[in-house]
């Protein structure tokens, strides 16, 4: 409901006030009752969206309607990650660039259908080493899966993938277990990462 965003009976109220109109008039130019107007103004009735634009347009207020998907609180794409990301290799902060890729987890699960397509849909831009471009197209494809939603083409991009094999955070002892435990979309990028980083409590 949009009136957990704005005060609407203040919007209205000003609105009238602005436009130097009594609440019978703005009734009348809108095509509703004062007691109607008296009532949105106090806060007692919520108009319809079709009713407040015909309120706001009788004040000669332009509205506009934007619509966006529902995504946690917080919640950063993989491009606006991926900008982040450059500005920390860019000070040499690796830990923190691989932070924000598996912090990623928590925003994809936590935003809704349309939300998550989002989060995947624009290209992230180089981040200056392709090792982390690379892992940003093996998080695309594998929390597409997850969501079953369509795997972004921009995956598939060159930069994607990256030689020599990336083993992300890894000893040579533990090289195995991490090849072991990479899924099969990360590993096509070059990428190999233990599954269990995505899976925080």
């Amino acid at each position: 409901m949009y009136d957990d965003l704005i005060d609407i009976p203040r919007l209205v109220r000003d609105a009238r006030r602005d436009a130097g109109i009594t609440q019978a008039e703005l009734a009348r130019r809108a095509r509703t009752s004062q007691p109607g107007v008296a009532a949105y103004e106090a806060g007692a009735r919520t108009p319809s969206i079709a009713t407040l634009r015909r309120l706001l347009d009788a004040c000669q207020y332009d509205i506009e309607l934007i619509a966006r998907p529902r995504m946690r609180r917080g919640a950063a794409s993989l491009e606006r990650i991926a900008d982040s990301m450059r500005e920390d290799l860019s000070r040499g902060c690796e830990d923190d660039a691989l932070r924000l890729l598996f912090g990623f987890a928590d925003d994809f699960r936590g935003s809704s259908r349309p939300g998550r397509i989002a989060l995947l849909r624009e290209e992230p831009p180089p981040t200056g080493d392709r090792r982390f471009d690379a892992a940003l197209a093996g998080a695309a494809e594998l929390f597409a899966r997850e969501g079953e939603i369509a795997t972004p083409e921009w995956v598939d991009g060159l930069g994607r993938f990256v030689e020599p094999w990336w083993f992300v955070r890894s000893r040579p002892e533990l090289d195995a277990y991490v090849l072991a435990r990479t899924p099969a979309v990360f590993a096509r990028h070059g990428v190999f990462i233990a599954r269990e980083v995505f899976d925080r409590a």
